[in-house]
């Protein structure tokens, strides 16, 4: 069976194995798992996590090797309540900047984990995102096909950092239907 990748992360994973949904490995396109995380939006301190404040929340990755910037997580473009069901500005999604560098325990360069989590059946559930001409449309009128659908529509997200003495620390852990 074929590990669909979100649209977003593609070429910028490798897939690892998991009992729970899809779970990957963040690259860099030169190969490399170190990255920097900034994030726009809030640091829950009783739980470490990062949540969205006013906006919805933005993660990106910085790798070490090539500087690229990665989205990790969009609160307000990724998975299903973002693609069917919540309305965001675009104008105020794009001027989020991610502003805050992501530190635990003075480290700032972690490996990171993503995993999605699928529990919509889109056999069953695809004509409810149809419109009147059978065409699969976002909220936002965007035309998506079947296999984009799969691969973004999850339900559920968590990203982990890895610290340098192989730590695994949640950082986003987000519920998306």
């Amino acid at each position: 069976m074929t590990t669909l990748i979100p649209s977003h992360l593609d070429g910028h994973v490798s897939i690892l194995e998991s009992d729970t949904g899809r779970r990957f490995g963040l690259r860099s396109s030169a190969g490399s798992d170190r990255f920097e995380i900034s994030y726009s939006g809030e640091l829950l301190p009783e739980h470490g996590l990062i949540v969205g404040a006013e906006t919805p929340s933005l993660v990106v990755a910085r790798a070490a090797d090539t500087g690229e910037e990665i989205v990790i997580f969009d609160e307000g473009r990724h998975g299903y309540n973002a693609m069917f069901v919540d309305e965001h500005d675009p104008a105020v999604l794009d001027a989020r900047k991610p502003l805050t560098m992501f530190e635990h325990a003075g480290q700032t360069e972690f490996a990171v984990e993503i995993e999605v989590i699928d529990n919509i059946d889109w056999d069953d559930e695809e004509d409810d995102v149809r419109d009147e001409e059978g065409t699969l449309r976002l909220i936002t009128g965007d035309e998506i096909s079947p296999e984009q659908l799969r691969a973004d529509g999850f339900d559920a997200l968590g990203v982990v950092v890895i610290t340098s003495d192989g730590r695994p620390v949640e950082v986003v852990s987000e519920e998306l239907a």
